[in-house]
């Protein structure tokens, strides 16, 4: 197929553009492509061309911001030059480019301000191509986001928009899955972790949209540790993914088989993932009504030592809460 046709493709018309916005505007850089000029860089393409080709990355599974985020912004910065260059050396598109460029040393304080490592990427044609054609054959075989085209798609425009989703609308996407796997997990290992605690990590995660994070440290260490490790997977491990941003290297934790699925995973296994990881805390998510110390405890074992910085014990409470009163 020609890129062209490839443009014109029903699925990578919902997958490049947002239905609220005309794809008039990102189209005059296309015609770029298709007249002969044949790179764009992130100092040459304009905003909306920028934005169309940052939704297809990220449905690829690529983040788009030098602080790791998944960003729809119009802007090819770092973080869109990372997302090219990571996709170009993984397909072989690429002979400036190399794995080590892309795994440049660094720790987690100073990987934002390293990025610029990485050289500038040329968005070739035949790069743009590759990315359509696979990204074609991820929708046909259900390699995306939650393992489910339309729901991918659902997740990329509410993630364009920000257009997050509150308690009782997550009770209302995820509620009966919650309950389900609850029901499941308690069946087959005998552990408790109530439908609330599972929403409520939910909402403090990702407030019911899939929106994974990139770790560049994580992916250097890897590099350094496992340098026989295909670099997708390897980065794949080096994100937070699924509804409740599950690091990819703890795949084996909730019972993954890899860590790719746990962005391509279905939304009740994804529901899933993040009860089986808080099943670790068992005394706390099977109480009904926890202390304070208790939500002091769950948010230090999933967020960290520094959890209290970012009050998220205090935003646990006050979802679980509200969960409370809805259910």
């Amino acid at each position: 197929m020609s890129l062209k046709d490839l443009i014109n493709d029903k699925r990578v018309k919902r997958i490049i553009t947002h239905p609220d916005n005309d794809d008039a505007i990102w189209r005059a850089d296309l015609a770029r492509f298709l007249s002969g000029d044949a790179t764009l860089t992130r100092k040459s393409a304009g905003e909306a061309g920028i934005k169309a080709v940052q939704r297809l990355l990220i449905f690829l599974g690529y983040s788009t911001s030098s602080n790791g985020a998944f960003a729809i912004d119009g802007d090819f910065g770092r973080g869109t030059n990372r997302a090219v260059a990571q996709f170009q050396v993984e397909n072989r598109l690429t002979r400036t480019i190399h794995r080590d460029t892309l795994c440049y040393p660094c720790k987690w304080n100073t990987a934002r301000t390293l990025i610029s490592a990485i050289p500038d990427a040329r968005l070739t044609s035949s790069t743009l191509k590759k990315m359509l054609k696979t990204a074609i054959a991820r929708a046909d075989s259900a390699q995306v986001m939650t393992g489910n085209f339309d729901d991918a798609i659902f997740h990329l425009n509410a993630l364009h928009k920000r257009a997050y989703l509150n308690c009782r609308k997550i009770l209302e996407r995820y509620g009966e899955m919650a309950a389900s796997v609850s029901e499941a997990l308690a069946d087959e290992t005998e552990t408790l972790v109530r439908p609330e605690w599972i929403l409520s990590i939910i909402r403090q995660e990702t407030a019911g949209i899939i929106r994974p994070r990139f770790e560049q440290h994580y992916l250097s260490r890897l590099n350094r540790q496992q340098p026989n490790t295909g670099l997708e997977e390897l980065r794949m491990q080096s994100m937070s993914m699924g509804l409740g941003q599950v690091m990819g290297a703890n795949y084996k934790r909730v019972g993954a088989q890899n860590a790719t699925e746990l962005f391509t995973a279905p939304a009740i296994r994804q529901v899933e993932f993040v009860a089986r990881f808080l099943s670790k805390k068992e005394d706390v998510v099977r109480k009904s009504n926890p202390t304070g110390d208790d939500f002091h405890r769950l948010a230090r074992y999933y967020n960290g030592p520094k959890y209290a910085a970012h009050h998220y014990h205090e935003s646990l409470a006050r979802w679980f809460h509200e969960f409370r009163m809805l259910m």
